[in-house]
């Protein structure tokens, strides 16, 4: 059975650019996701927008 129009989409951190968040969207009806959101890395709430490659900070 298909799943639908759903893609999946990463939640990036917009300061210190570490992938936290994974979540689904149908892109065609949600042009862009931003989200407060909290990051173990900067250790506080930040801002969080939708991004599709993958990326991690060490």
């Amino acid at each position: 059975m298909p799943r639908g129009k759903n893609t999946n989409v990463y939640l990036i951190c917009k300061e210190c650019k570490m992938q936290n968040y994974k979540t689904r969207i149908n892109k065609k009806t949600t042009a862009k996701l931003e989200h407060k959101k909290y990051c173990a890395k900067c250790n506080k709430s930040t801002l969080h927008a939708s991004g599709s490659e993958i990326k991690h900070s060490s």
